[in-house]
């Protein structure tokens, strides 16, 4: 029986939950916790990446499992299960939930605590973002979630880190110089992340472990005008190099078409700063190693209603629950 994996960013889901870790129940609330449960029973699947889930704060108890699994019971979901890995510095958590019939999952953190440049991802690292010989201190405000994930129906298993990169957007106002300069400052601090990744995808396969990678990686493919600067990709550093081809992540989707709004498929939509004209980018990913198969004709799904037939009944849906819209992909 096919594995169905899912990456789903829940645009601020903590605010729909008290210190209490439970739900509101003002309309809107209601309204938006009801679509996003929802879109979890109509997509199935048996484990969820969920990037901006409920917070987790030891002076209010608010607690990212506690939250997950009272909205799962709540709405009946067999997905019943959550977990989250290191704790983020501020509202939103990264976390998973799952079938517990499906697979079991363990938190399972890598790095080296005496390395500089791979500890684990809750420990500051070093990385040379703009290729001067001098590295940088840089630190993940999200700290990947690693999790070891075995298949109860086959009894293998993967290692899954799910991800919510640095944005590339700017939210502040300022003046055209200050805008390139905190532009360039994000583009670093997203590839030294993205490469601390890679380092532990490397660490994984060296291992000859299976790998998945979710999550939203603030980042689609190819190089837009700042990463030309570079020279180099966010995402694509994550996925590998072609110089060595079978350390590769490979994403199932394929290259996505551009067109007149932008990617197609699509996970999301952001307005152009300066020309405010809306724009679709796939930002959201599931990648996996080489040797894990998947399952049917189409096996990775962007649930855009506005690009895949499959998601059209359920626009509505779609829209009120998230900003961004899920992506699922089916291993054999």
């Amino acid at each position: 029986m096919p594995l169905r994996l899912c990456s789903y960013n829940l645009e601020w889901f903590d605010n729909l939950f008290d210190h209490r870790n439970q739900m509101l129940t003002d309309t809107k609330s209601v309204t938006r916790l009801e679509a996003v449960a929802g879109v979890i029973k109509q997509i199935d699947a048996d484990l969820t990446g969920i990037v901006e889930a409920p917070g987790t704060t030891a002076s209010t108890g608010k607690s990212t499992v506690a939250c997950l699994e009272s909205f799962a019971a709540h709405h009946g979901l067999r997905q019943s299960k959550a977990m989250i890995g290191f704790t983020s510095r501020g509202r939103q958590e990264i976390a998973v939930l799952y079938d517990p019939a499906r697979v079991s999952v363990d938190h399972d953190p890598g790095g080296k605590t005496s390395s500089t440049k791979n500890p684990p991802f809750n420990k500051p690292f070093e990385f040379d973002s703009d290729e001067d010989g001098v590295r940088e201190i840089y630190a993940h405000y999200r700290p990947p979630l690693e999790a070891r994930v075995t298949r109860l129906d086959t009894g293998a298993s993967f290692h899954l880190a799910v991800v919510h990169a640095k944005s590339k957007g700017i939210f502040s106002k300022n003046d055209l110089i200050h805008y390139q300069r905190e532009e360039m400052r994000n583009r670093r601090k997203l590839f030294a992340e993205c490469s601390h990744i890679r380092l532990r995808i490397d660490d994984w396969l060296d291992d000859a472990r299976s790998v998945v990678i979710m999550g939203d990686i603030n980042d689609g493919p190819g190089m837009d005008a700042v990463e030309f600067r570079f020279a180099r990709s966010a995402v694509e550093t994550v996925m590998g190099h072609v110089f060595n081809p079978e350390k590769i992540v490979k994403s199932w989707g394929g290259k996505p078409k551009w067109g007149n709004f932008g990617f197609e498929p699509s996970s999301a939509r952001f307005t152009d700063r300066f020309t405010e004209d809306p724009v679709n980018v796939l930002i959201d990913h599931v990648l996996v190693s080489l040797d894990l198969k998947v399952a049917g004709a189409d096996p990775h799904l962007v649930w855009n209603p506005y690009q895949l037939d499959a998601a059209t009944p359920h626009k509505k849906m779609l829209r009120a629950a998230s900003d961004h819209f899920p992506v699922t992909l089916d291993l054999a």
